[in-house]
């Protein structure tokens, strides 16, 4: 079920956040990164003196609204620069697993179709304008934040299966597969689509199969009942999704992940499926909204299966990872 809207972090709860999120960052800064500043740490910082600038026995919202009527340009920036702010601590002051039930909740504050903080203008050209990702000089139909983040998940996570569903040309599974291979992971990657993709690569099995079967999706080749896990299961076939949803939910333990990727034509599935198994998953929005709210093809939907306990495992042998 769906929560009631909530309202964005605003006065003291805004200061207060703000400013412990200003010693978390200075103890990453310099113990992560060596006392460098990303672009991003240089913004907070110019943000954070202006703001400290204003009376503080008064609303930051207040005093920003009071420097737009007397400098309207100058204002307008601010106002900006506030509103990203307070949706950046919104988002982490409430950790990183978040229900799916919460995140919709909030989604009335970003895009109205993408729950992001970003549109059309950003979501048009991600796969490449007006050519495509590549990949081993094959077209890869990833964005260019997924690019990026489906590596630090699968170092992360270090998947020892992975399945994909919608094999397309397979350019994608050989991506995946020569991710794990990097990054010295013993895994292998099984990719299904209604026509096996023709090409060859020792971490990958291409598979045919139809979705509206999904207890039939692999032929029987592979028994997911004994395959290794952490699992890594990717929905990218866009046909009978709840239904194939359910099916791999048997199979998946505490820890194992599920991406259900072009999320905005499927959220009814989703609710639904997520209704059906009420404190199983939850949304990992650390790779969610690594580059800012939902700036992945899979928002709202890069999920965590939780142990009996709704708390998630941390993952064994990833290296440099916290949870």
């Amino acid at each position: 079920m769906t929560e009631p809207p909530v309202p964005l972090i605003s006065g003291d709860a805004l200061k207060a956040s703000t400013m412990a999120f200003a010693v978390w960052l200075r103890t990453k800064i310099e113990t992560e990164q060596s006392g460098i500043f990303t672009i991003f740490d240089k913004w907070f910082a110019r943000l954070l003196t202006r703001l400290t600038e204003f009376d503080q026995d008064r609303s930051w919202e207040a005093g920003v609204r009071e420097a737009a009527a007397l400098a309207p340009d100058h204002g307008r920036a601010l106002e900006w620069d506030l509103l990203r702010l307070r949706l950046f601590l919104d988002r982490w002051t409430q950790g990183r697993y978040v229900t799916f039930a919460r995140r919709e909740a909030s989604r009335r504050h970003y895009h109205p179709h993408y729950g992001s903080e970003f549109g059309s203008e950003i979501f048009l050209t991600c796969q490449g304008a007006p050519a495509l990702l590549r990949w081993r000089g094959l077209p890869l139909m990833k964005t260019v934040f997924d690019f990026a983040i489906y590596p630090m998940l699968i170092d992360e996570v270090r998947p020892r299966t992975v399945i994909e569903l919608g094999s397309g040309t397979g350019a994608s599974a050989v991506w995946l597969a020569d991710h794990l291979a990097t990054l010295g992971i013993a895994g292998h990657v099984h990719s299904v689509d209604l026509v096996a993709a023709g090409l060859e690569h020792p971490g990958v099995t291409f598979h045919q199969g139809d979705c509206q079967d999904p207890a039939a999706l692999f032929g029987g080749a592979v028994t997911f009942a004994r395959a290794p896990h952490p699992w890594l299961v990717v929905e990218d076939a866009h046909v009978n999704v709840e239904a194939v949803l359910h099916h791999f939910h048997q199979s998946l333990e505490p820890g194992d992940y599920l991406v259900i990727e072009d999320t905005d034509v499927k959220r009814e599935d989703l609710r639904r499926f997520l209704a059906a198994h009420p404190g199983c998953y939850l949304v990992d929005t650390k790779y969610t909204d690594y580059f800012g709210r939902n700036a992945t093809c899979a928002n709202d939907s890069i999920l965590v299966r939780t142990g009996p306990d709704g708390t998630v495992p941390a993952p064994e042998g990833a290296p440099g990872t916290s949870r």
